[in-house]
């Protein structure tokens, strides 16, 4: 993607301290260690760094062009086109936001507390044997993944699945003022961010700002099982369909079943019966697949055509990736975040897939529960306890909860193990599991789970 100096100019409102107007650059960064000299650098400033300390270095180094608010810390300009805004961040927002401008293409928005990162892999799926499609690459779900997202767009794209990300109000509302969406999936709403949401009510309200984005001829596709998403997006005047369990539901999940290593889903959409193969064995993805396929329908791709999409749906990483293990276990990868939710799906998943293998849960905390904090742990215990899992292991002081919830329900306490320490969770499944058991990882994004995975995966 090639941008011309006079149109970042414009775009951010800045002025250029150096360099030549006329001259263009290959792409934006945000990060100098993976920063290519024709590139323009955004100077962004957070919490624990701070991009302009790079920047000097970046200019010794040859770089194209940078976008800084503190221009006194630039030791020389050297060859490079340095451009000067009040707030870097807002101005590689305001970047994005004008060069989405540029793409008449559907823009369909996913958000929802659970399953937003699947329910976009599977959309992109099914619309890409019909449509060049662009989707949100890893958690780039933020306030500095989505403008990074748009602005890899290009002339060949024919649509775009972009994930929405939140923790409190306002923050899709916003997001959505750059994407600028022309439709939407809201997949659920869920005990997540309680933290800082308060109410399933407030997390509904939240979710449902992205509808004050998409025209009243456009859609969005919504839980139908989820109350509090159908009465916060009454106010909203676009389309509404629904999916879901529920005989309301546009697109209805009539029947999920088991099938070999992966599942067969029969849909009703709108009133018509149609069988989809899912090749992942996770029942629970049932919904996210239903919104997916529906959504599809209504950008008018074929059953047929989304069949053909979804044989070639792969996991995206960290998230329920199944690793056959040649001494004839398997390890399930869902490190990337957990709530009660979906630690218990991935619970579940194990379970399925175990077989005559053993079914070993290592857990980790789940963070921004707020009030929901123990009883979501606990939750998760029982459900393990119900599942008869032969072993849990529990990394962090809320994941003893789960430890406990287990026991409870009546899981014996030998097959129950908790730690606050990773060095010793990690040598106590180095001596006690083996790599013939099904061994699931999962736990919130601050707990690291996937360094635990790694280190008994690969011992040092």
């Amino acid at each position: 993607m090639w941008l011309s100096l006079k149109y970042i100019l414009e775009s951010v409102q800045g002025t250029l301290l150096s360099g030549d107007v006329n001259a263009w650059v290959e792409g934006i960064s945000t990060d100098s260690r993976r920063y290519d000299p024709k590139q323009v650098f955004f100077a962004l400033e957070g919490e624990n760094f701070d991009g302009h300390d790079y920047v000097n270095q970046l200019i010794e180094t040859g770089a194209a062009a940078v976008v800084v608010s503190k221009p006194d810390k630039i030791s020389s300009f050297g060859s490079t086109a340095v451009i000067v805004v009040r707030d870097t961040l807002q101005a590689l927002q305001s970047l994005a936001a004008g060069f989405r401008h540029r793409f008449d293409i559907p823009v369909v928005a996913v958000t929802g507390s659970v399953g937003k990162t699947t329910t976009k892999d599977m959309l992109a799926a099914c619309l890409a044997p019909v449509y060049n499609t662009l989707k949100t690459p890893g958690n780039f779900n933020n306030e500095i993944g989505l403008p990074l997202t748009l602005l890899s767009l290009n002339d060949s794209h024919q649509a775009a699945v972009v994930e929405l990300a939140m923790r409190a109000r306002g923050e899709i509302a916003r997001l959505s003022a750059i994407l600028r969406p022309t439709h939407a999936i809201i997949t659920n709403v869920e005990a997540v961010h309680l933290e800082t949401m308060g109410s399933l009510e407030n997390i509904a309200a939240a979710k449902c700002e992205v509808l004050e984005f998409i025209s009243p001829d456009k859609f969005v596709l919504m839980n139908g099982d989820n109350h509090y998403l159908l009465e916060a997006a009454q106010k909203y005047p676009c389309i509404k369909h629904t999916f879901g369990y529920n005989d309301g539901c546009d697109v209805r999940i009539i029947q999920v079943a088991k099938s070999g290593a992966g599942i067969n889903i029969s849909l009703s959409l709108w009133g018509q019966k149609h069988d989809f193969y899912f090749p992942l064995p996770a029942p629970q993805l049932a919904p996210n697949l239903a919104a997916a396929v529906g959504c599809a329908i209504l950008l008018g791709v074929s059953p047929a055509i989304i069949h053909q999409g979804l044989s070639s749906y792969q996991t995206a990483e960290n998230r329920l990736n199944i690793i056959e293990l040649p001494e004839g276990g398997a390890v399930i990868n869902d490190t990337y975040n957990a709530n009660p939710v979906s630690m218990t799906a991935a619970i579940e998943v194990c379970r399925e897939i175990s077989m005559n293998r053993r079914a070993v849960a290592t857990l980790g905390d789940m963070l921004e529960l707020g009030d929901f904090e123990k009883e979501g742990h606990l939750l998760v215990g029982r459900r393990a306890a119900q599942l008869n899992m032969d072993l849990i292991v529990t990394l962090g002081e809320r994941a003893a909860y789960i430890a406990e919830g287990a026991i409870e329900a009546g899981l014996p306490a030998e097959r129950v193990v908790s730690f606050t320490r990773r060095e010793d969770a990690l040598e106590w499944l180095r001596r006690n599991v083996s790599r013939r058991d099904v061994v699931l990882f999962k736990g919130s994004r601050g707990m690291r789970m996937e360094e635990i995975l790694q280190g008994w995966l690969i011992p040092a």
